[in-house]
């Protein structure tokens, strides 16, 4: 087991998800990807602009929501954060176009839940990736990356009191709420290799201490957000090693 940390490390909330068909093909036993002419899915660039209040609506069987990344991109997981409960298989499809055959990358038959939703599959790159849903569905945010997965670390949680203790003149003693609790993780990961190094970059870059992103574990999903810069020290060639100061969200 490892510690992981999920991030849009591909950047895909830079991109514009095109709505597509996505049609099963008995003959070659594989999806095949249609421009939708109705456009039936409404507000598909709510998928990556970086907010979970809004969805986008009438997404049903056949459809499809297409990422062009520009280039090959090796992803390991997709995120999907929905609402409310959704009981849906989601095909996970890439392809060489943004029309025609494409490969079945992984069949998720795991029901969604109310907010992140996080699937991994074996390592696989392309430029064109697809989110192909079963049934009704209505994501507010979809996004594909690497896992950063830490096997090694050197941890300290910290939950700090919410409140003082404090007495008055005739030694009452009150306490006042000065703030809410949220764990403080110091966490050292003392090998990392240029790879991983570089999506940590990306994590400082794209999220500074203004985004949350996902911590795992080994047991508990937490929001977090970075509470420090990230520094790197160069250990042996493409071996680094840093500290991460994570801060939990509300």
């Amino acid at each position: 087991m490892a510690h992981k940390l999920y991030f849009d490390n591909k950047k895909t909330h830079t991109l514009t998800a095109d709505d597509k068909a996505a049609t099963f093909d008995i003959e070659s036993s594989k999806f095949l990807l249609a421009d939708d002419g109705s456009n039936y899915i409404s507000y598909e660039s709510r998928v990556t602009d970086r907010s979970i209040a809004t969805a986008v609506s009438n997404m049903e069987v056949n459809d499809a929501l297409l990422f062009d990344f520009g280039e090959s991109k090796t992803i390991d997981f997709v995120a999907v954060y929905v609402a409310s409960g959704t009981a849906t298989n989601i095909q996970v499809l890439t392809s060489a176009a943004t029309t025609g055959s494409t490969t079945s990358t992984s069949l998720i038959t795991t029901d969604l839940t109310t907010g992140w939703n996080f699937f991994e599959f074996t390592a696989t790159s392309s430029r064109y990736w697809t989110l192909r849903a079963s049934s009704s569905f209505a994501p507010t945010e979809i996004y594909f990356g690497e896992v950063l997965k830490a096997a090694t670390v050197d941890i300290d949680v910290i939950k700090p009191f919410s409140s003082f203790i404090a007495s008055s003149y005739n030694n009452t003693e009150y306490s006042n709420k000065k703030d809410t609790e949220l764990r403080q993780w110091k966490i050292k990961i003392p090998l990392l290799t240029h790879t991983d190094k570089a999506l940590l970059e990306v994590l400082q870059s794209d999220y500074k201490n203004i985004y949350t992103f996902t911590y795992y574990d080994e047991t508990n999903y937490y929001t977090v957000r970075l509470a420090k810069p990230l520094a790197f020290n160069q250990v042996a060639a493409n071996i680094f090693s840093t500290t991460l100061h994570l801060l939990e969200s509300t």
